[in-house]
């Protein structure tokens, strides 16, 4: 059996982030781990220095203490639910780069989300999971979080 003390659990409040969460939470509860869930962020971008009356400041504090509240609360749900340990992380900086370093100080797997996103959407805007896939010393487990709905829309029907 494949032993994995501790799991990291990079969450952006996204949909996919939230299954990827379930998945995290699953494996831990069989594998008798700890989650971590950790959320990266990042200071409001230069628009706000250039709306009058912005503070900057202020925007990041509010950002920081909305998602310690989220975290809490995803936290204290999948404890109660799932009956494992979890942990929580927040950290300032770029998304890959972070998760990079975090899971790199010592995590067994690290279980993320991924959009999905292809063509053109992929190239501007880049891919977390795939930097992470990249750049973790440890097993990266990808959830990627289907589109509902829109392949029965764009599908042939059947027959003549």
């Amino acid at each position: 059996m494949i032993a994995a003390s501790s799991i990291l659990a990079p969450v952006d409040f996204s949909q996919a982030s939230v299954s990827s969460v379930d998945y995290a939470t699953a494996l831990a509860q069989t594998l008798r781990s700890t989650v971590t869930l950790l959320h990266v962020y990042q200071e409001a971008d230069l628009m706000s220095t250039i709306v009058p009356g912005a503070d900057r400041a202020a925007d990041d504090r509010e950002d920081r203490a909305l998602a310690e509240r989220w975290l809490d609360e995803l936290c204290a749900t999948l404890e109660k639910a799932r009956r494992v340990e979890v942990r929580v992380l927040l950290v300032h900086g770029g998304a890959a780069p972070e998760i990079i370093r975090v899971a790199n100080g010592g995590f067994a797997l690290v279980v993320m989300g991924t959009h999905g996103r292809t063509g053109l959407r992929h190239v501007l805007m880049g891919s977390v999971a795939e930097a992470v896939v990249r750049g973790a010393s440890c097993p990266v487990l990808t959830v990627h979080l289907p589109t509902i709905g829109l392949r029965s829309q764009t599908r042939k029907p059947d027959g003549p």
